[in-house]
């Protein structure tokens, strides 16, 4: 795979990407001297900001995401949802076919106020990579979405080039949408915002992460290099359940860097500037998928001493920010999409227990019609010839009716409709017990009785207490 990155330059010499890194340095150093001040206060103060995500609804990658939930942080935004000045134009107009522009109306006809940037608000800038790939023999393009879809034999037929881009977005904060378009003016929902332990508690028992992680009774969680495998106290240790999981979050992001993982851990020495940097790389991945699940996660302990370190290199070389970050969103997809997919199998698992709960439920028929003439049943007739039918038996049903074949009284088809417990409860409340009830319907009369009896009891004993 060959890669080239073009630069735009600005009047003053110094590109759109350079300037962007310089204000992400900022915006780390910043944030790096609140921790050094007090180095127990979390990574995000303010726990409720989510995931960040365009207009569309669509997310930002990691390290977009890190710094636009400390950029909103800072500005003090509660919605998460950023959009380019070009996006936000495009509110104001439709296309006809011959691309002529005509401003957009509501139902009656009546053009809709426009929507704008607020004055005197500044952007703040994303990386955007985006991909060309070139057929290397015919030198045809094809889009990258296509390629993603071609087996690993057929990739090797084209050249991917890479191109990293800076677009600058506002906050909706910085917008009057709130005013002219109410409806676009909300949070995009998205799968698995709630917040919820289950998946990594499953994760851990059923061995489903990259390495063994292995709750111990101790005073120490750490990744093992030589052993590939996470050690970290037990939950009932630690103070509360989010540091347990932050805790383990930030082994998990070291355990990423593993060689035949994303080959990012070197042998280094204890307090090098390389391992400080590793020590950088999990604390951020381990704040930011904190923050997806609705997670406060502090500075570890161990990691605090590290922080003039990172000062340091922030201060040497704004690039430094960018290849951290650039591993801050490989480690931190590894997790996510492993507690993903774990809520997912959970949730499937759910569905599948209710559905067999629900068809373990007593079924009851109520009968809806009899079927007696010949070409009413003929259907029916052929199917309970290939049956050896005795007395009252189901022939044919779906999720709603059912049809039971009857053969005394010249052969008759009985259409019933399936009904709840509860309902045939109502109906005997309502109507009375019919003198035809089957045996099934008295034992629910007799079970019901026997409840009553018992919440009457209950209730003479509760007044009885309370004298």
């Amino acid at each position: 795979m060959t890669m080239t990155s073009k630069k735009i330059y600005n009047s003053d010499g110094r590109s759109s990407e350079d300037k962007a890194l310089d204000k992400f340095a900022e915006m780390m150093i910043e944030k790096i001297k609140t921790l050094q001040n007090d180095w127990k206060k979390p990574w995000f103060t303010d726990k409720s900001i989510s995931w960040p995500r365009n207009l569309s609804g669509r997310e930002y990658n990691g390290m977009n995401a890190l710094l636009l939930m400390m950029h909103c942080e800072k500005q003090g935004y509660k919605l998460p949802v950023f959009c380019t000045f070009d996006r936000v134009a495009g509110l104001n107009y439709t296309k006809d076919k011959q691309g002529v522009r005509q401003q957009i109306k509501d139902n009656n006809g009546q053009e809709l106020p426009k929507v704008s940037i607020l004055k005197g608000e500044r952007s703040f800038p994303v990386f955007i990579t985006t991909f060309t790939v070139v057929d290397k023999e015919t030198k045809e393009k094809i889009k990258y979405d296509d390629y993603k879809l071609l087996s690993e034999e057929e990739k090797k037929g084209y050249n991917v080039y890479p191109k990293l881009q800076v677009y600058n977005v506002f906050n909706v904060h910085q917008t009057n949408l709130q005013e002219a378009r109410p409806d676009l003016y909300k949070r995009p929902q998205s799968e698995g915002e709630e917040f919820s332990f289950a998946p990594i508690d499953r994760i851990i028992k059923d061995n489903e992460w990259i390495c063994p992680i292995k709750p111990t009774y101790g005073d120490s969680a750490y990744y093992s290099i030589s052993k590939n495998e996470i050690v970290v106290p037990e939950k009932k240790q630690f103070k509360d359940g989010e540091s347990f999981y932050t805790n383990l979050g930030h082994e998990m992001a070291h355990s990423t860097g593993a060689e035949n993982q994303l080959g990012r851990i070197q042998p280094t020495s204890f307090g090098s500037k390389e391992y400080a940097r590793e020590e950088l790389v999990a604390e951020l991945s381990a704040a930011l998928v904190a923050q997806r699940y609705g997670m406060t996660k502090h500075l570890k302990e161990d990691s605090a001493s590290y922080l003039k370190s990172w000062l340091d290199s922030l201060n040497e070389s704004p690039e430094f920010i960018k290849t951290t970050l650039a591993d801050v969103r490989k480690a931190s997809s590894m997790i996510t999409k492993c507690i993903d997919a774990m809520q997912q199998k959970i949730d499937q698992e759910q569905n599948i227990e209710a559905g067999q709960s629900k068809s373990q439920e007593p079924v009851y028929y109520a009968s809806v019609a009899y079927l007696q003439m010949g070409e009413d049943t003929d259907r029916l007739d052929k199917l309970q010839e290939k049956g050896d039918y005795e007395g009252d038996d189901l022939l044919v049903e779906d999720e709603h009716y059912a049809v039971v074949y009857n053969p005394s009284v010249g052969g008759t088809y009985d259409v019933m409709r399936k009904v709840s417990a509860e309902e045939v409860r109502q109906n005997i409340n309502r109507y009375g017990l019919p003198n035809n009830a089957t045996a099934d319907v008295k034992s629910l009369v007799e079970k019901q009785e026997q409840e009553m009896e018992a919440v009457a009891e209950e209730e003479t004993h509760y007044f009885h207490r309370g004298r």
